[in-house]
Formats: C-alpha cells, sequence, structure tokens
C-alpha cells in the first residue's frame, strides 16, 4: 500500500515509520497523543514545520495500517 503521509527508510531514524520528509516516528505522535497533546498543540510547541493536515493524515494512515495487521493477524489465527 502506498501512503501519503507516512514513509518508512532504512538510512532514517532506524528504519522505523516517521512522516514523510521528516525523521518525526509516527509512534513517538501516538504516543503524545495518547498522554493528551492535540495535533494542534503539537503542530504549535513542537513540529511547527509540519502542517495540521499532515499530523492528522499521518495518524490517519497509522491507524490503518494497524488496523490492516491486525485483521490480517486475526485472519492468520481463524485460519
Amino acid at each position: 500500500m502506498q501512503y501519503t503521509y507516512l514513509e518508512g527508510r532504512p538510512d532514517r531514524a532506524s528504519g522505523e515509520l516517521t512522516i514523510k520528509g521528516t525523521r518525526i516516528r509516527i509512534a513517538q505522535v501516538i504516543n503524545m497523543l495518547a498522554h493528551g497533546f492535540t495535533i494542534e498543540k503539537l503542530h504549535n510547541v513542537w513540529f511547527p514545520h509540519v502542517p495540521t493536515t499532515t499530523l492528522r493524515g499521518a495518524v490517519e494512515e497509522a491507524a490503518e495500517l494497524l488496523s490492516d495487521q491486525s485483521t490480517q493477524t486475526h485472519a492468520e489465527t481463524l485460519l
């Protein structure tokens, strides 16, 4: 699947999934959201160079990716 906002490159962030064109790990963004940050606060305080639409899109793509992996794992278990 081709992603608009995410990428995993071996030469960036040890190959972890990042927001495209940055070294920002999507896991870090999700962790910050889980601890009470909002997309707007992430943009204003931590990542002013990343538009809120990109932050939001990256989180949505990560959720989709995790959902797809969960479905595949569950399907494999049923087989």
